[in-house]
């Protein structure tokens, strides 16, 4: 999942998202007041769920769920530059996202999917959404195996 972090940071920090923060979801919009710790726009990323299942013996089908957290104050499109300071901002901002992440391959995970988006209540001026993404891939990095001794699994190694 690493990889699906660093690859979610550089894009959506383009000039053309403009999202300033990035990081690990912890609930830090949940704590916070109207003076935040970090710069807005921001985003956060929380997996919600990732499951493995083989699909031979040295590939893993891994599906993957996870859930960017997104607040702003106010949104400053690209196109227009106007600044939007109401809670249309993050709409705005939900949609650019949207439109820059679905269907999204990186080339390091699979396609990405969107499969909810809802609003969340604020504190103070802070606007915020939830966006739920999917995802598939195979992965094809040495596995683990294990041997049975006994009827008992023992030795561990990768392949």
């Amino acid at each position: 999942m690493i990889n699906l972090y660093n690859e979610l940071e550089t894009h959506l920090k383009t000039p053309e998202v403009g999202i300033r923060h990035f990081d690990l979801w912890e609930g830090q919009f949940d704590n916070s007041s109207e003076k935040f710790p970090y710069p807005l726009p921001a985003a956060y990323l929380e997996i919600t769920r990732e499951d493995t299942s083989p699909l031979g013996d040295k590939v893993l089908l891994v599906k993957s769920s996870f859930t960017l957290h997104l607040g702003c104050k106010d949104y400053r499109p690209t196109t227009t530059g106007a600044k939007v300071t109401t809670g249309k901002g993050i709409l705005l901002l939900s949609q650019v996202i949207t439109a820059q992440l679905h269907g999204w391959q990186s080339g390091k995970f699979g396609t990405l999917t969107q499969t909810s988006r809802r609003t969340v209540n604020g504190n103070g001026y802070l606007y915020r959404v939830e966006q739920n993404y999917e995802m598939s891939y195979k992965d094809y990095s040495p596995q683990v195996k294990r041997e049975k001794i006994g009827g008992n699994e023992v030795t561990v190694r990768m392949e």
